[in-house]
């Protein structure tokens, strides 16, 4: 089997359960990947070498009394690990002294096996690290909810967007506005009596069905949803979800979590989708094909003559960040970083011309401006 992504299972494997493979493969699926096919799942240490060709994580499972620390050879040095226990009040219970050095998750609670599978997608490349949230809402009539959803998010280590309280002083609120929508995974509308007829939010609604990004909508009482515009999920709300203090009940507030949670792998695997759907038709153009899928959801793009191009697509405004990846992961052909620039500021559409120019043989390719960008890195 040749394999593109690796997760090895070391440490009390038998904790690794039906339910946590389910939601792995739940995962997996959404970006066209199977476990036995570009997934390898090893539990017993078979995967005998390092493969500089794959992109693994491992999973250390603890457990009283404390299991050996022997990381899988197909684990290199740098790899990232998953220590995973009963309960984070127990890591100092069921994890070894060199588990100490990685951040630990817990298998307690109702959206672990979820939680975990999402961060080995994470570490395998497949879903952005950053986990971003905008929250799109009308101040007179929402306020209480979107700073209770601002801080319950955050606690489960959400970058989340909050009109005021990350758009900075001196900063042209619009711009600053659409530049943080670009870069988020869902948009989490409260859609409230008069949030669809102010001008504001309805721009926030429609710029995020025209970037594919996921749309989880919470319905006020009385509130009928707009069906001309899309919504990858909805959670009705009524009179008694609500507290004497305008805010939410908490096991609504954990259902929205949950949800948002589902959705974001969902979400990243559609975009990813749709930017390949229309670089596959624009080398189709010029008489090429895509083919060798490999780490971090790259395509080689293959033209007449024997010209080749290595295209990476990501979802998020890019930053040097991808660019290094990008320049680690690197065959001796020509790379390109795809990404959708729509919203992205200009001053920083300007700060990644010029990090191209510092890295030789990367190219950026635009959504909007494919034909244009394929044949400049094709000269």
């Amino acid at each position: 089997m040749n394999a593109t992504y690796e997760i090895c299972a070391f440490g009390e494997t038998s904790a690794l359960s039906p339910e946590l493979e389910a939601a792995l493969v739940n995962h997996l699926s959404e970006f066209a990947l199977m476990i036995g096919k570009e997934v390898a799942l090893d539990r017993s240490g078979s995967l005998s070498r390092r493969n500089p060709s794959t992109s693994t994580v491992g999973l250390f499972f603890g457990c009283e009394p404390v299991p050996k620390w022997n990381p899988p050879a197909a684990l290199g040095s740098t790899d990232p690990i998953i220590p995973i226990v009963s309960d984070l009040t127990r890591c100092g219970k069921e994890l070894p002294p060199e588990a100490s050095y990685f951040n630990a998750m817990a298998l307690d609670g109702p959206s672990s096996a979820q939680r975990i599978a999402s961060a080995a997608a994470e570490c395998l490349g497949l879903l952005p690290s950053r986990r971003r949230i905008f929250i799109s809402y009308r101040r007179v009539e929402s306020t209480p909810v979107a700073l209770q959803l601002y801080e319950a998010l955050s606690k489960e280590q959400y970058d989340v967007f909050l009109d005021t309280h990350e758009i900075r002083p001196g900063a042209i609120f619009q711009d600053a506005l659409m530049h943080s929508l670009s870069d988020c995974d869902i948009l989490l509308m409260l859609d409230t009596p008069t949030y669809v007829a102010n001008h504001w939010t309805k721009i926030e609604l429609v710029r995020a069905n025209k970037l594919n990004c996921a749309v989880l909508r919470l319905g006020w009482p009385g509130v009928t949803a707009d069906l001309s515009f899309t919504y990858s999920n909805q959670i009705k709300l009524d009179a008694s979800d609500f507290r004497k203090d305008r805010r939410l009940r908490v096991d609504r507030v954990n259902e929205i979590a949950d949800e948002i949670e589902r959705l974001r792998s969902k979400s990243v695997a559609i975009r990813q989708a749709k930017l390949l759907g229309i670089l596959r038709a624009e080398v189709g153009q010029k008489s090429g094909s895509l083919s060798h899928p490999g780490q971090f959801r790259r395509v080689e793009a293959n033209f007449p003559g024997g010209k080749r191009l290595q295209v990476y697509p990501i979802v998020e405004i890019p930053t040097s960040e991808h660019v290094a990846r990008i320049v680690e992961n690197a065959t001796p052909d020509q790379s390109a970083l795809l990404y959708n620039h729509l919203g992205v500021m200009n001053k920083w559409r300007a700060h990644l011309e010029w990090l191209g120019t510092q890295v030789d043989d990367f190219h950026w390719i635009r959504s909007g401006f494919i034909d244009v960008d394929l044949s400049e890195a094709l000269k």
